[in-house]
């Protein structure tokens, strides 16, 4: 009975953690889906202005990017999209190093910039802060999830080191005195050897 509640709870557990697995999986799909579609979409209303929307702290404006951040690498447009790739194929490779949200952040951006590189032979950028280069809602994300990883990667760390110094460390090897006790064939033999003086 109790090897039968015990294989019952099992199979339990094992139920729960495929369920939430599953949850964790389409929540992942479709927060990957929102990122995608809102960089698509801040792109198609980029292309529509036809004139520069300005409110003060922040400007709208549809300006073509044929280069990388900073405007940097200009005209490069092959060797960018090629570079993306090969980022994008380790991000994945090493998807167990990366948090959810980062990796989610990360991958959204690459491949919202990827498909303009594609589709258009440059980067839409239309959001101006004035005091930072033009960028779109891919470069952001990218930005964002650099950020989230570095911060869950050194908190990780931190705890680790905190684990590392709480854990007791092992004592060194202690010294094994070992009592040797005397037999009793040797206290025949030597009462043997006394009674023997004596006779003499």
């Amino acid at each position: 009975m109790v090897l039968k509640k015990s294989s019952a709870k099992k199979k339990i557990n094992n139920k729960d953690n495929a369920e939430k697995i599953n949850v964790s999986g389409y929540y992942s799909i479709i927060m990957f889906l929102v990122l995608l579609l809102i960089d698509r979409f801040t792109k198609i209303w980029a292309l529509t202005l036809n004139k520069n929307i300005d409110y003060g702290i922040v400007a709208f404006s549809y300006i073509i990017n044929t280069g990388a951040g900073f405007s940097i690498f200009q005209n490069q447009n092959v060797l960018l999209a090629w570079i993306a790739v090969i980022a994008l194929g380790l991000i994945i490779y090493f998807y167990n190093s990366f948090p959810r949200t980062g990796f989610l952040l990360i991958t959204a951006g690459i491949i919202g910039n990827l498909l303009d590189r594609l589709m258009y032979g440059y980067v839409i950028d239309f959001i101006n802060f004035k005091i930072w280069p033009v960028f779109n809602a891919a470069d952001s994300f990218i930005v964002i999830g650099v950020i989230v990883t570095i911060i869950i990667w050194w908190r990780k760390d931190k705890l680790e080191s905190k684990s590392e110094k709480n854990t007791p460390k092992p004592k060194g090897r202690q010294k094994s005195v070992i009592i040797v006790k005397p037999s009793k064939k040797t206290n025949t033999q030597k009462n043997r050897k006394v009674k023997g003086t004596k006779r003499k």
